[in-house]
């Protein structure tokens, strides 16, 4: 047992510095991973190691996005043996996945990444960067229909851009991947939440083209290469893989050498591969990932795809309504969102950006030109014996009708499920009160709104509260906790001889300890 409330049932990896077993948590009977840190491993070579294991634990306690491994408890033992009990998955990590498949098709790729962004969202909003994103570091679950739902997992080089304290990943050691790494990693320069988006670009880069743009004899090579060389175009590199444009220029962008370059954030990046695969035609939601990656619906609907118009009227429009084509690659066929920011690309990707304009110009004058001569042909009768037009008497003048008016949009509503261990709680929000849990909510209007942000304070007879903030994401928010139990203070009683009551005595508050307090939590 380890901490007396973890029971170790097998091994699942080790590495140089500790092992991962599996593990079941008393008295839950929950199946855990716990990783626990090699006692022999002294850190020689890295004396900050066990601050980084609680910087770690601490960090991953704070990230509660679906796409970001749960972490469910820290600590060390009283023979100085460390843990984290997290989350236990089951699956493969994408460097698994691209060592068997070596490439993967755009849909699929732009679906893994779209859910690191969410998950990096989170933690850069909550001033956290990783600085270690790699395939290996990405871990691919199979969730109900969902075989490629996404886990970020080891934070272990994270950076904590609200902290003014020591930076415990720059002891003098090389950390990082060498492959994945920024430029600015590898120049030693302020890094911020732009590094994560650069290793985001190269995953995506191998997941597309079959391998990493910059691969050499070793990693001093590799790190250079990073700094001082551009990456070959992905049309080269992979030609039968027929990468589109706009999807090459948003890697490009991801990649740039200069931060300043790149997407500002995960959220920018999100909506550029939103918007790619929106206009290239490819699924921008895949089953699983708009209730359990908590990407809300756009358009109304239910599967959180984007609308796409084809040239026949969407219910509720005109069909005579304007059609105009878009300019750029990276705009949906129906904006729904901001602006994408503007992206200093090169001067071939202009070039092909307008190609695109163009052509896309001229192919909705075909299909206008089209409809056209189908409406004009309607308006004639053909005699069936020699295909002779026949006149036909004009049609009467048409009635005014009313001008048409789109269609209201549908209340947004969010599915919330509240949970603890053990149920029965009561859960306040506001001046409201829910349960007992296990309990299902519907919320709509102001309370479904995106990014609202909602405390909820679980309460249970015999048991601490319990208060937990989730912000609204999607169409399904889920809270579940663990409720502590308040164990009763044992006090011995002793009859003593009455004495007189001393004016101003009575016992010492300070020495009364509270309840579950770590006195050393690290």
């Amino acid at each position: 047992m380890i901490s007396d409330r973890f029971r170790v049932v097998s091994l699942i990896a080790r590495g140089g510095m500790g092992k991962v077993y599996r593990a079941e948590q008393a008295p839950l009977g929950r199946q855990i991973a716990l990783k626990i840190l090699n006692p022999n491993y002294q850190g020689d070579h890295d004396p900050e190691f066990h601050k980084r294991f609680y910087l770690e634990a601490s960090i991953c306690a704070k990230l509660t996005h679906p796409n970001t491994v749960t972490i469910f408890d820290y600590g060390r033992t009283d023979d100085d043996v460390y843990f984290i009990a997290m989350e236990l998955l089951e699956g493969q990590t994408l460097h698994r996945a691209l060592r068997e498949e070596k490439r993967l098709e755009p849909e699929r790729a732009l679906h893994i990444a779209r859910q690191v962004c969410r998950s990096l969202r989170e933690a850069h909003g909550l001033g956290v960067i990783h600085r270690d994103l790699k395939p290996a570091n990405i871990f691919l679950v199979k969730h109900g229909d969902e075989s490629d739902f996404v886990k970020v997992l080891d934070f272990g080089l994270v950076k904590d851009l609200d902290s003014t304290g020591e930076d415990l990943t720059q002891t003098g050691l090389f950390m990082g991947s060498p492959k994945y790494m920024s430029p600015e990693q590898i120049r030693g320069d302020r890094v911020d939440a732009r590094c994560d988006v650069y290793a985001l670009g190269v995953i995506l880069y191998e997941m597309l083209a079959g391998q990493v743009p910059f691969d050499r004899a070793n990693s001093v090579n590799i790190l250079m290469a990073h700094v001082h060389e551009e990456a070959p175009r992905l049309s080269e590199v992979a030609p039968e893989a027929r990468i589109e444009p706009a999807i090459e220029e948003v890697v490009a962008k991801a990649m740039a050498k200069n931060p300043d370059e790149r997407f500002e954030s995960m959220d920018a990046m999100l909506v550029a591969l939103k918007r790619v695969a929106s206009a290239n035609g490819l699924a921008v939601s895949r089953s699983g990932e708009t209730t359990l990656s908590s990407e809300f619906a756009i358009s109304g609907g239910s599967t959180g795809a984007y609308a796409v118009v084809t040239g026949a009227p969407i219910d509720g429009q005109s069909s005579s309504a304007p059609i105009s084509a878009p300019s750029d690659p990276f705009a949906p066929p129906v904006s729904q969102e901001e602006p994408l920011p503007d992206s200093p690309f090169d001067d071939r990707a202009k070039r092909r950006k307008a190609t695109l304009a163009v052509v896309g110009a001229l192919g909705l004058a075909v299909a206008i030109g089209a409809a056209l001569a189908i409406s004009d042909e309607a308006e004639r009768e053909v005699d069936g014996s020699g295909g002779t037009e026949v006149p036909v008497a004009p049609p009467p003048a048409p009635t005014p009708t009313p001008e048409a008016t789109a269609a209201e949009p549908q209340p947004r509503t969010v599915r919330v499920d509240l949970r603890s261990e053990p149920p029965g709680a009561m859960v306040q929000v506001g001046e409201r009160t829910f349960g007992p849990t296990p309990a299902q909510l519907e919320w709509s209007g102001e309370e479904a709104a995106e990014g609202r942000e909602v405390t909820f304070r679980f309460q249970l007879e015999g048991h601490r509260d319990f208060t937990v903030t989730r912000t609204v994401y999607g169409d399904q928010l889920e809270v579940a906790v663990e409720l502590e139990p308040i164990r009763p203070t044992k006090r011995s009683w002793v009859r003593r001889p009455n004495r007189p009551r001393e004016t101003g005595g009575g016992d010492d508050d300070n020495s009364v300890s509270l309840m579950g307090y770590k006195a050393e939590p690290y």
